[in-house]
């Protein structure tokens, strides 16, 4: 009867030993595999082309054929894809756990993929895009959270004057910290928005604690409007452009001065791609003429149930019916498949 008695014993411990390695390798590998996974779907994205699991699997192989040594042989090159990334609609960028990007701050090596939610079951395998605030390339606040035991236990060693870089599929847009603060958790004033395009890091404090944690830090930090990862491309593409005799840039220059305090939402959009630049404010592209420098557009105001259609560089005056502003669009260059431009307050 004892030896009865033993042998369920340690068969009880042993199992539940086990269970208790399980569960704890499950919680290590689980973000592990969906960011790798995530980073390696996003970068298909960004290359125009579609992530499948197969696709996946494959990348895997080669990776780990490469890291065998040169005794086997080289995997296939991959076909060479289109320079253009497919640009992502704003509607299904907001859908409750999609992907919404990829967050880096280069210092402190930190690289995520950030979801769409702040809910325990994103935030236990990324960094969550917190609801109602606002998203990359909008003039606002666009708030991220994560857990400080996890994707930002690195937060702990933020510095003033470190950059973070949002890379979306519509563009990378880099932030420069400005401040750190520690806060109760119904401080959510944190989360309003400024009067520059800024970016709110949010994790729990103190960073060692046991337990649920009493406090929560916050990283504020302001978008770099001139940043080489937003300006670079753009005035690449405006080089490739020749300049159109009727509407020398001289004209648009006069009828539109530039104020640099004024916050601009610089865009580029793809042909047959929608991109949101402001709430409410949606611009497509149907087709582009770089020799005649025309295009086919079109701008929807939702606030207003109303399209306006854009053939040229000529600027648009728009108001945007859901935050009751009037702003200037510009299209700044025409490329073959693609255009440039930028979205500003109205200075009349």
């Amino acid at each position: 009867m004892q030896r009865r008695t033993k042998r369920q014993l340690e068969r009880f411990f042993l199992l539940t030993g086990t269970g208790c390695v399980l569960i704890w390798l499950v919680s290590i590998a689980g973000p592990a595999v969906y960011q790798d996974w995530g980073n390696w779907s996003f970068d298909q994205k960004l290359r125009g082309e579609g992530p499948t699991l197969t696709g996946y699997l494959v990348a895997k192989k080669n990776l780990i054929i490469a890291d065998l040594g040169p005794s086997h042989p080289k995997p296939p090159a991959q076909p060479e894809a289109s320079n253009t990334p497919p640009h992502l609609p704003p509607t299904q960028a907001l859908i409750t756990g999609s992907v919404l990007g990829r967050l880096e701050i280069p210092r402190l090596h930190l690289s995520s993929m950030v979801r769409e939610g702040a809910g325990e079951t994103t935030l236990a395998i990324a960094l969550g895009h917190i609801p109602g605030t606002a998203i990359p390339g909008q003039n606002g606040n666009v708030g991220v959270a994560g857990h400080r035991d996890k994707l930002f236990r690195g937060l702990k060693d933020i510095k003033s004057n470190d950059l973070v870089k949002f890379e979306t599929l519509s563009g990378t847009y880099t932030y420069r910290v400005e401040t750190t603060n520690i806060v109760t958790p119904r401080d959510v004033g944190v989360l309003k928005p400024g009067q520059n395009p800024e970016l709110t890091l949010v994790t729990c404090y103190p960073f060692y604690y046991v337990g649920s944690a009493p406090q929560r830090f916050i990283v504020k930090a302001r978008q770099v409007i001139d940043a080489p990862e937003t300006v670079s491309a753009f005035h690449e593409v405006s080089k490739s452009i020749p300049p159109k005799k009727a509407a020398p840039p001289k004209v648009i220059a006069q009828v539109l001065p530039r104020k640099p305090s004024a916050p601009r939402t610089i865009f580029s959009v793809s042909t047959n791609h929608t991109q949101q630049l402001a709430p409410g404010v949606l611009i497509g592209l149907r087709e582009t003429d770089v020799r005649s420098h025309r295009l086919t557009g079109w701008v929807w105001l939702s606030g207003e149930h109303r399209t306006i259609w854009i053939h040229d560089r000529t600027p648009l005056r728009i108001y945007g019916a859901l935050d009751r502003r009037t702003r200037v669009l510009v299209i700044t260059g025409i490329n073959r498949g693609s255009i440039v431009g930028y979205l500003a307050p109205s200075t009349t």
